[in-house]
C-alpha cells in the first residue's frame, strides 16, 4: 500500500505529528520519562499520540490531549512478534506521523522494519545499558541489522553514546531526565529522620539485595537507623526472605509503591542507588533535587557519574562491592556536616536538569532530523 506524506510542521506553527511507541508496565523510569515527554511536547502545541503495546498499565497523568491507544497482544506464541509488528504498522499507516519515538527497543527495531512513508523519521532513546549481555545473542543482530535504519539517538549520557559507532553517534544527541521537584516545594528539613531509603522496581538491575547486605554489615554501628525500600517487582519474595535471614526484620522495609513518594522520602537521612546499570537514574536525579544525601554506585554506562561528582555532591562506590557500600553509608550518616554540605551542592547542580531546557532540546532535535 503506498502512502503519499505530507509535512506537517512547514507552516507558520512548526506544529509536528509525533507518535510515541510505549510499554507501559507500570511504575518505571522509562514509562515516566516517556509520558512526561509526550504530555510536554502536546504542549508545545504538536499532536501527540501515544501506543501502549501489549501491556496498559499507566501508572502516570497523561495530558488530556494526547490521543491514547493501546495493542494488546493477540498472539502468545511465536506468532506474537508478527502480530505487533502488523498491529504498529497499521496504527502508523492510520496516524501518518512525522516522527515515531520508541524508548525500548523493540518497538525500535520493529518500525526501523517498516518503511518511511509509513514510520515518519525513526528515534531511538536508549534507555539502560547498551552493553547488556542480553544483546549478545539475536538481538544484538538484530541491533546491527537495524540500527542504520534509524534516524535519530538521545542517549541519557556520554558513557551510552560512545558505546555505540561513530555513524550511530552523528546521528545522536546526549539529553539527560529533566527534573520535576524542588526543595522549595517541602517543608525545611530541620532534622532529617533516622532512616535510609531507595526507590526502585524490585528487579535484579536494581540490586537490593546489595544494599540490604551493605545495610547488615553496620546495622549494629547504626543501631537508630532503618531502611525503607520503595518498589515492588519479582524479587519481593526472595527480598524478604533475605531480610528474615539476616535477622533485619524490624530495620529493614519493604514499603512498596506510592504515587506520593516524594513526600515520604524527602526528609531521609540518606539516599542510596544500588544498581548495577541505569541510563539516567530518575530517583537519584529527584532525590538530589530534594536535597537528600546521595550515595550511588557507578553503575554502568556511567549515568550517576553524570549525575555525581564524587566527594562534591554526592558519593559514588564500585558497582557490586557491599563493603564500599557500607562504608560510604556508615561513614554518610556519621560526617552529617559534610554531607549537608555535598547535598546542598546537589541541588545547586539539579538546575541544570530543569524540564524547560530538556524539553527544548528534544524537540529541537525531532525538528532537525
Amino acid at each position: 500500500m503506498m502512502i503519499s506524506r505530507k509535512s506537517n510542521f512547514n507552516g507558520k506553527e512548526n506544529r509536528m505529528k509525533i507518535v510515541f511507541l510505549s510499554y507501559l508496565h507500570g511504575f518505571g523510569g522509562a514509562e515516566k520519562q516517556n509520558i512526561m515527554l509526550a504530555n510536554a511536547m502536546v504542549n508545545r502545541g504538536h499532536d501527540v499520540t501515544l501506543i501502549s503495546i501489549c501491556v496498559d498499565n499507566n501508572c502516570y497523568q497523561l495530558d488530556r490531549c494526547i490521543e491514547y491507544q493501546f495493542l494488546p497482544d493477540r498472539k502468545t506464541n511465536i506468532l506474537r512478534l508478527i502480530t505487533r509488528y502488523k498491529d504498529i504498522k497499521k496504527k502508523l499507516i492510520e496516524i501518518n506521523p512525522d516522527v515515531t519515538v520508541s524508548f525500548w527497543f523493540q518497538s525500535a527495531y520493529l518500525t526501523a522494519l517498516m518503511r518511511k512513508n509509513i514510520t515518519g523519521k525513526i528515534v531511538y532513546s536508549e534507555r539502560s545499558d547498551p552493553g547488556d549481555k542480553e544483546y549478545n545473542g539475536m538481538l544484538g543482530w538484530i541491533r546491527r541489522l537495524t540500527l542504520p535504519r534509524i534516524d535519530g539517538f538521545v542517549f541519557q549520557s556520554k558513557g551510552a553514546q560512545r558505546y555505540f559507532s561513530k555513524s550511530v553517534q552523528l546521528r545522536s544527541v546526549v539529553i539527560p531526565n529533566p527534573v520535576f521537584v524542588r526543595t522549595e516545594d517541602f517543608q525545611e528539613v530541620k532534622e532529617r529522620k533516622k532512616k535510609i531509603v531507595t526507590v526502585g522496581r524490585l528487579h535484579p538491575q536494581k540490586n537490593q539485595k546489595l544494599l540490604i547486605e551493605a545495610f547488615s554489615l553496620i546495622a549494629d554501628q547504626i543501631p537508630e537507623y532503618t531502611l525503607e525500600i520503595y518498589g515492588d517487582g519479582e524479587l519481593k519474595g526472595e527480598l524478604q526472605r533475605q531480610i528474615m535471614e539476616l535477622q533485619l526484620g524490624s530495620r529493614v522495609f519493604l514499603k512498596g509503591t506510592c504515587k506520593k513518594i516524594h513526600e515520604l522520602i524527602y526528609d531521609a537521612s540518606l539516599f542510596v542507588l544500588s544498581s548495577d546499570y541505569e541510563g539516567i537514574p530518575n530517583t537519584l536525579l529527584e532525590a538530589m533535587a530534594l536535597g537528600i544525601p546521595c550515595v550511588s554506585t557507578d553503575c554502568r554506562p556511567g549515568g550517576a557519574r553524570e549525575l555525581i561528582t564524587d566527594g562534591e555532591d554526592g558519593i559514588i562506590v564500585p558497582v557490586g562491592d557491599k563493603t564500599a557500600l557500607a562504608n560510604a553509608i556508615n561513614w554518610s550518616l556519621n560526617h552529617k556536616e559534610d554531607i549537608t554540605k555535598k547535598a546542598k551542592k546537589a541541588i545547586e547542580h539539579m538546575k541544570y536538569f530543569r524540564a524547560d531546557t530538556i524539553y527544548s532540546k528534544w524537540e529541537n532535535f525531532l525538528r532537525l532530523l
